[in-house]
Parts: C-alpha cells; sequence; structure tokens
C-alpha cells in the first residue's frame, strides 16, 4: 500500500473472509495489517489467526480480538476495532483506543427449524455493518444492522433475502 493509505480520510475495512487466508497468507496479512481501521471475521478466522500468530489460547475470541486491535497501525489518528461473530454467539467488538473494554452483542436467535442455510451469513453481517457504518450509523447500530442481515440470510437458501425488501437503515 502506498503512502497515500497511510494519510488518506479513507477508511479501509478488511474482511478475513476464510481461515486458510491467516494460515496460508499470514505474511501478507501482515503487510496491510497496519492500513486496517475495521476487521471483521468469525470464531474460525479468529482462530486461525491466533494460531498463525503463536497467541496461547487461539479459542479466547476476547484476547484474539485485544491482540489484533494492538498490532501496529500506520494512522494512529484513528482506531482500529475489531469484530468477531460466532453464529447465534455474542458478536465481540474492541477498539485499540480501549482493548481492555471487550463489547459483547447479543445475536438475536433463532429457532433450528427457522435455519435452512448459514451460506453468507457472514457476508451479509458485514455488508449491513459497512452500510451501515457508511449511512453514519454508530459501531453499535451497524453491528445490530449487520446481526439484522445475516439473520435474514440464514433463513433463506444461499445468499439472499426475502422479498419484498425490507428496510433496516
Amino acid at each position: 500500500m502506498s503512502l497515500h493509505g497511510r494519510s488518506s480520510p479513507q477508511i479501509f475495512i478488511l474482511n478475513l473472509s476464510a481461515p486458510f487466508i491467516a494460515q496460508f497468507f499470514g505474511a501478507q496479512l501482515q503487510k496491510i495489517l497496519p492500513y486496517i481501521d475495521y476487521l471483521i471475521g468469525n470464531e474460525a478466522e479468529a482462530e486461525a489467526w491466533a494460531s498463525a500468530n503463536g497467541l496461547p489460547d487461539p479459542k479466547d475470541l476476547p484476547a484474539v480480538a485485544k491482540a489484533l486491535a494492538q498490532q501496529p497501525k500506520s494512522n494512529p489518528t484513528r482506531d482500529r476495532v475489531v469484530i468477531f461473530t460466532q453464529g447465534a454467539q455474542n458478536t465481540v467488538a474492541v477498539s485499540s483506543s480501549n482493548p481492555e473494554n471487550v463489547k459483547s452483542y447479543a445475536v438475536n436467535a433463532l429457532k433450528d427449524e427457522e435455519i435452512v442455510d448459514t451460506n453468507g451469513a457472514g457476508d451479509a453481517f458485514a455488508g449491513g455493518f459497512l452500510g451501515a457504518l457508511a449511512a453514519g450509523k454508530s459501531l453499535d447500530d451497524a453491528i445490530g444492522v449487520g446481526h439484522t442481515l445475516g439473520t435474514m440470510c440464514v433463513t433463506q437458501v444461499g445468499p439472499q433475502y426475502k422479498w419484498p425488501k425490507v428496510k433496516v437503515l
């Protein structure tokens, strides 16, 4: 990334996307991590990063989020916020400015019979989160919108939503 990325007013966001990213592309991930303002992942991706980076308990999601939040950052004027989803379990968020304050966001769990397909739920969360963030919503509200879209997604086959559209913002 160029020097422009260091001083740009643009927000840089990364979705870890899959555990193999941290496992096989760790060096490349470490090169771009200083530029990341928001990092989104799930519990498997967090565990893969923690294992690849020698953290003592890769399953300790808050500790992994703290470790990632505190990685070096090229633009210290903005915090890094690390957000980890874990299905129907609470979403965890940690900010680099206050890493000891691990925030936990409850998910509105569905009944087993309401869940049709979990494919795309993480992407739906990320899209909802980013859309809300771009609309000027707070971190809390953006995570709530992400939860709403993720929940809507798992009630359908494949990464899609019911029709007609539902207003979430």
